[in-house]
């Protein structure tokens, strides 16, 4: 045994349709329930752990030291420019690569430069012959050849007998299903975070009162940075410790996939929105010295958190304790910020006439680009190809 593949269960429908609205959302609920529900040591036994990495996944590096995660690239991954130099990305930070599901593709062999490990899809090749044609023609030292989807001992034998390194199948084990109890997340303390998280003037402090206000978001950052997959020697118990220790991008990143593992009952289009509203808010806020570019940015993400959290913006502004100019522009359109919220409205609507130009401090002429340069971002930050 030298690795385990994690994977999440159930599966109905494991296609390009399925990977593409929940793929995401698989791979954070693999993640946090390996390393907070149950404990990767428990279920890897300190071996490796295989993950598939969705698109979104590559560019956002899971919080997992190199030497515990595989990171499988899905055989419905476009080798495009973009996804090839955040495999590079890893890569160079020390992770392996393995090509998942791999039969031979001209395009999917794009990829297998950037491999570590082939997995080769036994039951989607024509023949088996095509095992040997494959490995002969793109080996290269260092490069493993996985045998995948074995399901008898003549099927192993065979592969052996060609060269192949390692095998995975039912011949040696049918997956098997761990339960853990999924703790809640305090959503509004992970957007919170989140917010504080992606200023570029981000205050460590800040961060840690934010966890540390919060029970269980400490006690699951004191459980990865404690954890073996992320190579700490010494007990960690304080908060700002953990933090100085982990970096501001890893908790950025840790944040985002607790994000996403909770808000998965929610449409793609509306995290899109969110985000839209939030970068161009920032710009136009950018051309106003009346107001304030990270206020703005919260007015446009928070402005659509009671459809994603199903409370009222009442109950939201009240818990977190807002700066009264921005609780009166969400709930009532008030002052500058008010004037701000109606016109991401407007703009949605397309309804350009009626917005406030004078108030916002802009030209029709200017806000053209202004909205290129907010798609542009909303696109990068959610590593949505162009």
């Amino acid at each position: 045994m030298v690795a385990y593949e994690l994977l999440c269960r159930p599966i109905p429908s494991d296609n390009l349709v399925w990977q593409s609205a929940n793929g995401d959302q698989a791979t954070s609920e693999v993640v946090i329930g390996a390393m907070h529900e149950i404990g990767l040591e428990l279920v890897t036994g300190g071996l490796p752990a295989f993950v598939n990495l969705t698109e979104q996944w590559l560019h956002t590096p899971l919080a997992i030291e190199p030497d515990h995660l595989v990171a499988e690239v899905l055989e419905h991954i476009k080798p495009t420019a973009a996804n090839m130099a955040a495999v590079q990305i890893l890569r160079d930070k020390g992770y392996r690569i393995a090509i998942d599901d791999y039969i031979g593709g001209a395009e999917q062999s794009l990829w297998l430069p950037l491999a570590d490990i082939v997995k080769v899809d036994l039951l989607g090749l024509e023949n088996m012959e095509m095992l040997g044609e494959l490995k002969d023609k793109y080996q290269r030292p260092g490069l493993q050849w996985l045998a995948e989807k074995v399901e008898n001992y003549n099927q192993y034998e065979y592969c052996k007998t060609i060269g192949y390194d390692l095998f995975q199948g039912y011949f040696y084990s049918k997956p098997m299903i761990l339960y853990g109890h999924r703790l809640p997340d305090n959503q509004m303390a992970v957007l919170q975070l989140l917010q504080a998280l992606n200023r570029k003037d981000a205050d460590i402090n800040e961060i840690g009162k934010i966890l540390q206000t919060d029970p269980q978001l400490s006690f699951r950052l004191l459980q990865m940075v404690n954890s073996s997959a992320m190579g700490c020697t010494t007990k960690v118990t304080s908060i700002q410790r953990a933090i100085m220790m982990l970096g501001l991008d890893r908790i950025r990143n840790w944040t985002s996939l607790l994000a996403l593992g909770r808000l998965d009952s929610k449409p793609r289009a509306l995290q899109e929105q969110a985000m839209t509203r939030a970068f161009t808010a920032q710009e136009l806020a950018g051309s106003n010295p009346s107001l304030e570019p990270d206020t703005a940015f919260t007015l446009g993400l928070f402005s659509l958190l009671d459809a994603f959290m199903d409370v009222s913006l009442e109950d939201i502004c009240s818990r977190l304790a807002l700066p009264d100019n921005l609780s009166e522009g969400l709930l009532r359109h008030e002052g500058q910020y008010g004037a701000l919220l109606q016109t991401l409205q407007l703009i949605e609507k397309g309804e350009w006439n009626k917005i406030p130009w004078k108030l916002i401090g802009i030209t029709p002429d200017q806000m053209s680009p202004l909205l290129k340069r907010a798609l542009v971002l909303t696109r990068d930050a959610l590593s949505i190809p162009a």
